[in-house]
Parts: structure tokens; sequence; C-alpha cells
């Protein structure tokens, strides 16, 4: 069922506009639930009307030593019926509270929404996280962020732009995350990058 954005607050609509087709942005707890926004083509709106999407939640976290510190960051990616055309990615500095708070809540690999919209319509829908395994990831944030040291934000914007730029999509990207910190190692890998 699609809804009018101009029901939204004035603050979403703006950040609807903003966002690329292959970006999320967390938009923090709706209801005790994580929310994370998305834009779709406008010719993708039939999706949203149909009530007809499947969402995949993957994180991949990582430490990666760079200029001589300890970088902690974690990429969060959704795809929508399992399509590459519908990859979309959220990075988050696990040093800063306020991220680490959002992806802490995603990751506690219950329930997750999102605000899928277009330009002109949205919808807010949830999803399961359908999670099973033998470790849980909100274990290996807290460990990736207590291997941190005390970086400043230009070192995690240059480490997330390094590893984002080795692909030329957010499908590819999915595919090298999904290499670099595949399920059975936890989603996690340990990285150095350039001269130490």
């Amino acid at each position: 069922m699609t809804n009018p954005n101009n029901t939204l607050p004035q603050n979403i609509q703006d950040l609807i506009t903003s966002l690329s087709t292959q970006q999320a942005m967390p938009l923090g707890k709706i209801n005790e639930i994580p929310f994370v926004a998305i834009r779709l083509e406008a010719s993708k709106e039939e999706l949203i009307r149909d009530e007809t999407i499947i969402s995949e939640l993957k994180p991949s976290i990582f430490n990666v030593d760079y200029r001589g510190e300890t970088i902690a960051l974690c990429f969060v990616q959704f795809r929508l019926n399992r399509s590459k055309e519908t990859v979309y990615t959220v990075q988050y500095d696990l040093k800063n509270e306020k991220q680490f708070s959002d992806v802490w809540a995603l990751l506690e690999m219950q329930r997750y929404g999102l605000l899928i919209a277009t330009e002109q319509v949205h919808d807010f829908q949830q999803f399961d996280a359908n999670f099973e395994a033998d470790f849980h990831p909100r274990d290996i944030l807290a460990g990736a962020r207590g291997s941190a040291t005390d970086y400043d934000t230009a070192l995690f914007d240059e480490v997330a732009f390094a590893l984002r730029s080795q692909t030329r999509s957010e499908h590819e990207l999915w595919d090298l995350l999904n290499e670099m910190t595949p399920f059975d190692q936890q989603w996690y890998g340990r990285l150095k990058l350039g001269r130490q």
C-alpha cells in the first residue's frame, strides 16, 4: 500500500529526496523496531503498492588498521527480492555513539523495518531477520568497537570510501563484502590499509 510522501514530516521528506537509489539511512526506532530508509526508482513503485517485497539483511563488521589507528566500522546491506538491482548499503562508525546505538538495535536480529519510498510515495514495512547461528552479531560489534583506537572521523571516512570504491555497484559490494566477511567467519574481517 502506498502513501503520498507529503503526509510525512518535512525532515523525512527531505531525507527521501536526498537519498540515492543505492543508499540506506537509519531512522532510529519506531515503536521499538529499528527502521532504515531506502529509496526506489520510480519505475519500481509497484513493489511498494503490491506489498511483495522480501528483504535480506547482511552486516559486515571490520577492524581496519590504517595510519597507526584501528578503525571500527560496519556495513549493513539490504537486498530486496534477491535482486542485484535493489541492494542498499548503510555504513556505521562504531566509535560514534549514535551510529553504534543504531546498528546495535538493528543487529539484535529480531525485527527491523524499512521506510521504502520513491520520490512520490512510501510505505513502512517490517521484516523478520530470520537469524540462526551459534554466534551473535552484537558480540562481534562490541568486540570490533573495543579493538578500535581513538581515531577521528576523517580517517573513518577514508577507510569506508576505500572499501566501497573497490566496486562499481552496490551488488558488487554485496559480493565483495560477502567474500571479506563471510557468515562462517561471523561476518567479521580484520584488514590493513596503506602504510602503517
